[in-house]
């Protein structure tokens, strides 16, 4: 499938976001919507490729798909959980070894999320693996949807609609867990109740291969919309748009607060469609001086080893603010020192695990 620079761009400002919030960096109090965007684009990225590999072969090969998903998160997420046993084991993390234990299996299992929305055995310093479990176990459901609804989703509107029919429902379900006085913890990190963000990155693919399906394949337009009047308009109109709502993401970043009752509501909800705005506008207007930004090379660079970023920045923090006294630095010095050694390990894993298993694993497909 077609590579955007952009899309990693947009990756990189949605990680650097996460990471200022969770560094209690108070301008980007907002910067958990990151993890929002980073849902719409999973849904978009995965399900055209699922679309895609549909139309050009009339199938989709699942052993394939959840191989890939595998080699792409497990490595190293167990890499990282081995460095956690060891950092526990050298008195870094504090808690018993069966605390410890408890953690890195409710991560393996996938079902952080469900663990830290029913208060079971949350994790603490792994507690951001909440989105991995949720990414894991949408794409089984996801699968088995797809799999279920067989030569009917072979038209991808269906699935467009199925995925915007999908998300209203998780908002509205979300509304009600509301009222019925469901605390923020269940509301927030619910696969049920945050789905509706992968299901608008799952729409915009189905609308876009029903309505230019050229887009997606590799070789398709990529530089212009065509050098007619018609075109120009569309790529300034799309520019605009790219605009409005990368400054709208931004804003909200800046303001948000993840557990008022608005953004319960309707916040997620509109955080991510306003994703969806934006990503649609990136893949049609590629040429445009938003699309250019985002795809600029040190934001393609924090991009390509977001996943990296992401699974090491919070255990990292968490000991920076468990040890700074003890260590007898600042808080701000073990931010930075903490976020240098997440940028060091992130690209470590990202070109001696990450890209050398896939690159493998291309080359066995």
């Amino acid at each position: 499938m077609k590579y955007w620079p952009a899309l990693d761009g947009l990756r990189a400002v949605a990680v650097l976001a996460v990471m200022l919030f969770h560094a209690q960096f108070p301008p980007l109090q907002g910067g958990f919507l990151g993890v929002d965007i980073f849902f719409v684009l999973s849904g978009f990225l995965i399900t055209a490729q699922l679309l895609q590999e549909l139309r050009d072969s009339g199938r989709i090969r699942w052993t394939g798909f959840f191989v890939r998903r595998l080699v792409r998160l497990q490595p190293a997420l167990l890499l990282l959980l081995f460095a956690y046993a060891g950092a526990w084991s050298v008195g870094w993390v504090p808690g018993s070894a069966s605390a410890a234990l408890r953690d890195i299996g409710v991560v393996l299992l996938g079902i952080a999320h469900w663990a830290r929305a029913f208060g079971w055995h949350s994790p603490d310093y792994l507690g951001h693996a909440w989105s991995l479990g949720i990414e894991e176990q949408f794409y089984l459901l996801w699968a088995v949807t797809l799999a279920a609804l067989g030569s009917w989703c072979a038209r991808p509107w269906r699935l467009c609609l199925l995925a915007v029919v999908g998300a209203i429902a998780s908002v509205l379900w979300m509304q009600w867990l509301q009222a019925a006085g469901a605390n923020p913890s269940r509301l927030y990190n619910g696969l049920d109740t945050r789905a509706m963000a992968l299901l608008w990155g799952c729409a915009l693919a189905g609308g876009l291969q029903t309505l230019r399906p050229e887009l997606l394949r590799t070789g398709g337009p990529s530089d212009t919309l065509g050098k007619n009047r018609c075109g120009s308009a569309l790529e300034s109109a799309l520019s605009h748009i790219a605009w409005a709502a990368l400054l709208a993401l931004i804003a909200a970043m800046i303001v948000s607060q993840w557990k008022h009752p608005m953004m319960f509501r309707w916040g997620y909800f509109t955080a991510a469609f306003i994703t969806a705005v934006l990503l649609a506008a990136l893949v049609q207007a590629p040429a445009s001086i938003c699309s250019h930004i985002l795809g600029s090379k040190p934001l393609v660079a924090v991009g390509k080893i977001s996943y990296g970023l992401y699974l090491w920045h919070y255990p990292l923090y968490r000991i920076a603010e468990y040890k700074h006294k003890e260590w007898e630095v600042t808080f701000a010095f073990a931010m930075c020192a903490a976020t240098a050694l997440t940028l060091c390990i992130a690209w470590g894993s990202y070109f001696f695990v990450e890209r050398p298993l896939r690159s493998r694993l291309r080359m066995r497909s």
